[in-house]
């Protein structure tokens, strides 16, 4: 008879924005993450956590004993930082004081940027417009090669 091996899995909550939360707000012992009896405990557990809204909430289940961080390629988190220094370099261009705000760049497509993609800084978690920080592009490849001209710069 084969025996099932039991793991403790970690149940993030997955944000509106895709964010994973950065700590697990329940760990569920199980076989099989994907078991009826399973899902059934951990939505038992977000309706414990959540109340009424646990239908509303989304959800991520991993492996406790596995690695919990996003993987991601060397590349991509080079490019990742690039992008931030580009960001900061406009950012600190217009002499903005964001000490007291928490913010974030972005690519937006927004009312505030006249529906037009534009490189931002927005209010982290809102997303609320605080700054424009490259020219406005009618197509979003055109703000990508923007971005990847400006990295050339700074890279050199």
């Amino acid at each position: 008879m084969e025996e099932l091996l039991s793991y403790n899995w970690n149940v993030y909550k997955l944000f509106s924005n895709g964010n994973r939360a950065k700590a697990p707000f329940v760990v569920v012992e199980g076989e099989d993450c994907e078991s009826e009896d399973f899902i059934a405990m951990v939505k038992k557990n977000l309706e414990e956590k959540f109340g009424g809204k646990a239908a509303l909430t989304k959800y991520k289940i991993m492996r406790a004993d596995l690695p919990q961080e996003e993987r991601i390629d060397d590349e991509e988190r080079k490019n990742l930082v690039l992008r931030n220094r580009v960001l900061s370099t406009k950012i600190s261009a217009l002499g903005l004081d964001l000490q007291n705000i928490k913010s974030a760049g972005a690519l937006i497509l927004s009312g505030d940027t006249e529906w037009k993609w534009k490189w931002c800084v927005v209010r982290m978690a809102s997303n609320q417009f605080i700054a424009g920080l490259s020219p406005s592009f009618n197509i979003i490849e055109e703000a990508r090669k923007w971005m990847n001209d400006e990295i050339e710069k700074i890279a050199k």
